[in-house]
Protein backbone atom coordinates (compact mmCIF):
# COMPACT_ATOMS: atom_id res chain seq x y z
CA UNK A 1 0.00 0.00 0.00
CA UNK A 2 1.25 3.80 -1.00
CA UNK A 3 0.79 6.32 1.38
CA UNK A 4 -1.35 8.28 -0.45
CA UNK A 5 -3.52 5.10 -0.56
CA UNK A 6 -2.85 4.86 3.43
CA UNK A 7 -4.14 7.98 4.19
CA UNK A 8 -7.26 7.88 1.55
CA UNK A 9 -8.29 4.62 3.51
CA UNK A 10 -7.59 6.50 6.62
CA UNK A 11 -9.52 9.34 5.08
CA UNK A 12 -6.47 11.55 6.54
CA UNK A 13 -4.60 15.01 5.08
CA UNK A 14 -1.46 13.53 3.58
CA UNK A 15 -1.01 17.14 1.92
CA UNK A 16 -1.05 18.69 4.86
CA UNK A 17 0.72 16.42 6.70
CA UNK A 18 3.74 17.11 3.78
CA UNK A 19 3.60 20.84 4.53
CA UNK A 20 4.84 20.13 7.64
CA UNK A 21 6.83 17.07 7.88
CA UNK A 22 8.27 17.90 4.44
CA UNK A 23 9.69 14.66 3.53
CA UNK A 24 7.45 10.99 2.96
CA UNK A 25 10.27 9.27 4.47
CA UNK A 26 9.57 11.81 7.47
CA UNK A 27 5.89 11.29 7.47
CA UNK A 28 6.61 7.47 7.38
CA UNK A 29 9.18 6.97 10.29
CA UNK A 30 6.15 8.93 12.41
CA UNK A 31 3.31 7.10 10.95
CA UNK A 32 5.96 3.98 12.05
CA UNK A 33 6.40 5.74 15.41
CA UNK A 34 2.55 5.93 16.18
CA UNK A 35 1.53 2.32 16.48
CA UNK A 36 3.86 1.96 19.22
CA UNK A 37 2.06 4.80 21.16
CA UNK A 38 0.24 3.53 24.22
CA UNK A 39 -2.16 6.53 24.60
CA UNK A 40 -4.96 4.59 23.01
CA UNK A 41 -4.28 1.92 25.56
CA UNK A 42 -4.13 3.71 28.59
CA UNK A 43 -7.49 5.62 27.76
CA UNK A 44 -9.21 2.31 27.23
CA UNK A 45 -7.65 0.88 31.14
CA UNK A 46 -8.42 4.45 32.49
CA UNK A 47 -12.12 4.29 31.22
CA UNK A 48 -12.37 0.55 32.28
CA UNK A 49 -11.40 1.62 35.81
CA UNK A 50 -13.00 4.87 36.26
CA UNK A 51 -9.84 7.26 36.00
CA UNK A 52 -11.29 10.20 34.28
CA UNK A 53 -8.44 12.21 34.56
CA UNK A 54 -5.95 10.09 33.10
CA UNK A 55 -8.94 9.36 30.24
CA UNK A 56 -8.77 12.81 29.53
CA UNK A 57 -5.16 13.38 28.90
CA UNK A 58 -4.64 10.31 27.15
CA UNK A 59 -7.68 11.69 24.62
CA UNK A 60 -6.12 15.01 24.19
CA UNK A 61 -2.72 13.05 22.83
CA UNK A 62 -4.35 11.18 20.65
CA UNK A 63 -6.21 14.29 19.83
CA UNK A 64 -2.73 16.23 19.60
CA UNK A 65 -0.66 12.99 17.41
CA UNK A 66 -3.17 12.21 14.93
CA UNK A 67 -3.87 16.16 14.38
CA UNK A 68 -0.36 16.51 14.06
CA UNK A 69 -0.32 13.22 11.53
CA UNK A 70 -3.31 14.07 9.42
CA UNK A 71 -5.13 11.38 10.77
CA UNK A 72 -8.40 13.36 10.20
CA UNK A 73 -11.33 11.07 11.81
CA UNK A 74 -9.31 9.98 14.46
CA UNK A 75 -8.54 13.70 15.53
CA UNK A 76 -12.00 14.62 14.93
CA UNK A 77 -13.36 11.65 17.38
CA UNK A 78 -10.71 12.28 19.61
CA UNK A 79 -11.01 15.67 20.23
CA UNK A 80 -15.16 15.75 20.88
CA UNK A 81 -13.94 12.76 23.72
CA UNK A 82 -11.35 14.69 24.89
CA UNK A 83 -14.21 17.87 25.20
CA UNK A 84 -16.21 15.59 26.83
CA UNK A 85 -13.57 14.19 29.46
CA UNK A 86 -12.60 17.75 30.33
CA UNK A 87 -12.87 18.37 34.25
CA UNK A 88 -14.93 20.73 35.01
CA UNK A 89 -14.87 23.33 37.96
CA UNK A 90 -15.34 20.13 40.69
CA UNK A 91 -12.72 17.86 38.62
CA UNK A 92 -15.08 15.93 36.65
CA UNK A 93 -15.89 14.86 33.19
CA UNK A 94 -17.69 18.06 31.50
CA UNK A 95 -20.46 15.89 29.58
CA UNK A 96 -19.89 11.95 31.13
CA UNK A 97 -23.24 11.12 29.26
CA UNK A 98 -21.69 11.66 25.68
CA UNK A 99 -18.32 9.40 26.31
CA UNK A 100 -19.56 6.18 25.95
CA UNK A 101 -20.69 7.53 21.89
CA UNK A 102 -17.53 9.67 21.59
CA UNK A 103 -15.37 6.64 23.22
CA UNK A 104 -16.77 4.15 20.45
CA UNK A 105 -16.29 6.30 17.60
CA UNK A 106 -12.49 6.96 18.63
CA UNK A 107 -11.84 3.31 18.78
CA UNK A 108 -13.63 2.67 15.71
CA UNK A 109 -11.55 5.53 14.16
CA UNK A 110 -8.32 4.46 15.95
CA UNK A 111 -8.77 0.76 14.63
CA UNK A 112 -9.49 1.82 10.52
CA UNK A 113 -6.33 3.87 11.51
CA UNK A 114 -3.84 1.18 12.70
CA UNK A 115 -5.24 -1.60 10.36
CA UNK A 116 -4.28 1.31 7.42
CA UNK A 117 -0.79 1.07 8.80
CA UNK A 118 -0.26 -1.78 9.50
CA UNK A 119 -0.79 -2.63 5.69
CA UNK A 120 1.08 0.47 4.94
CA UNK A 121 4.03 -1.06 6.93
CA UNK A 122 3.83 -4.76 5.99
Amino acid sequence: MSLETCYATIGGDLEGVRGRLLTDERIMKFVGIFTQDTSFQTLVESLESGAMDEAFRAAHTIKGISRDLGFTPLFEASSKLSDALRPDGDGLPTAPDEVPELMQRTEQAYQTTIDAIATLLN
